[in-house]
């Protein structure tokens, strides 16, 4: 009976201070700004999901994470031999996640662990479903839903236009108002403001984007947004687009359809509506190297001008810079050129609040040969599927080694 007594105090009072140290876990997560926090212990694993909003680069966001777990799981009783589960979330849509023995992160945050042993047995990986299953029920803490994010950009234009003036160009202030209002739905309205012009007659500011956006994940491998509204070039409808992985990131198949007619917001807020019913669709594939995080990708079909055809491009990712070179060639005729998008602003943003006020994430770049519009595209916004290659594994991988091993 004694015997039994000691069992029971033990186990009550340890069980105790294990939660109690989950609790100041989330705690430490919350207070730095991670946002749809949820965790659940049971015997031999931790579960642990949230969403970065905080963060500019995704692997940096998980480096904190791992970090704090390290830190609170050293102080729990009987958690030594447990596996870690996390999952990351992007608007409420689970996107990836991390398997890793507790013992082991703990040892690679120590600093007695090398970063390639924990790769080793770590494992990242789409196969979401049985993690989020584990977690979805649980209650949330500190949601992500019906705030709003002001992000500010810039948009630069410009094109060789001839012999007496070689260079004209334009720059657009981009103010957007975003607001996730739940599991994958955002509202986004965008706005431009010439401040520079001498490449077009266009000098009055207006709404460009007024949409609604829908992301989903149909199961583990399969990504899909839908946006219904007001997108660039002056197109009105709806625009869908799927993503099926095969091998998490190393395959990918694309397809894409709008339809759409010519419509825009005017300098008044008036709607402006011309009935066109233009369709857009393609399809193709991408295949990524994940030894140097580089994407070959194929698309063949109807583009924005009707002309049918097919582009081909060649990208690589550095972390958060993407540098890519592309072919387009349709009916309308042959164009080439590159692209490059670069992060700008602080890494960190504003904690999340009510309204924040931020830097747009990145600078986007094109540059087009001829500019004969062959095979380009409407822009509806940012979405899951746009943002997702900072969530691929290979890229997580490699991210997190420089923010987890100390000098």
């Amino acid at each position: 009976m004694r015997g039994f007594f000691i069992s029971f105090c033990w186990l009550f009072f340890g069980l105790g201070f294990v939660f109690a140290q989950t609790d100041a876990l989330m705690d430490a997560l919350e207070q730095e700004g991670l946002q749809n926090l949820r965790v659940v212990q049971e015997p031999g694993h931790v579960y642990l999901v949230y969403e970065n909003n905080r963060f500019r680069y995704e692997a940096q966001a998980m480096a904190f994470v791992l970090d704090q777990v390290a830190e609170y799981a050293g102080a729990m009783e009987g958690t030594e031999r447990s596996e870690f589960h996390l999952l990351v979330l992007q608007r409420g849509v689970p996107m990836m996640v991390l398997h890793t023995g507790l013992e082991a992160l703990v040892d690679l945050v120590n600093g007695t662990s090398s970063y390639a042993d924990w790769v080793a047995q770590a494992d990242f990986s789409f196969e979401v479903e049985q993690v989020h299953r584990k977690l979805k029920e649980v209650p949330q803490v500190n949601h992500a839903y019906r705030k709003v994010d002001v992000p500010l950009g810039v948009n630069f234009q410009y094109a060789m236009v001839g012999f007496v003036n070689p260079f004209a160009s334009k720059i657009n202030l981009q103010p957007e108002l975003t607001s996730v209002l739940t599991k994958g739905l955002t509202f986004s309205a965008m706005y431009s403001i010439p401040v520079q012009n001498d490449l077009d007659i266009y000098n009055d500011p207006r709404m460009i984007i007024l949409r609604m956006s829908q992301d989903l994940r149909l199961w583990d491998d399969t990504f899909v947004n839908l946006n219904v509204g007001y997108f660039t070039r002056n197109r009105k409808g709806f625009l869908g687009s799927a993503h099926q992985y095969f091998f998490d990131e190393a395959l990918r198949l694309n397809m894409t359809y709008g339809l759409t007619d010519y419509g825009y917001i005017d300098t008044d807020l008036s709607p402006v509506f011309v009935d066109q019913n233009k369709e857009m669709y393609y399809g193709g594939f991408t295949y990524r190297n994940r030894k140097y995080h580089t994407d070959v990708d194929f698309r063949y079909g109807k583009f924005y001008l009707e002309d049918v055809g097919y582009r081909v491009s060649l990208i690589r990712q550095i972390d958060e810079i993407f540098i890519g070179f592309y072919i387009h060639k349709t009916e309308i005729g042959d164009d080439a050129g590159f692209e490059v998008q670069v992060p700008i602003g602080p890494r960190k943003h504003l904690k999340p609040m009510a309204v924040r006020p931020m830097v747009k994430e990145f600078f986007y770049l094109p540059y087009f040969y001829s500019g004969n519009g062959a095979a380009i595209n409407y822009y509806a916004g940012e979405n899951a599927l746009l943002n997702i290659k900072e969530y691929y594994p290979s890229t997580l991988k490699r991210g997190l080694e420089k923010y987890l091993v100390r000098d």
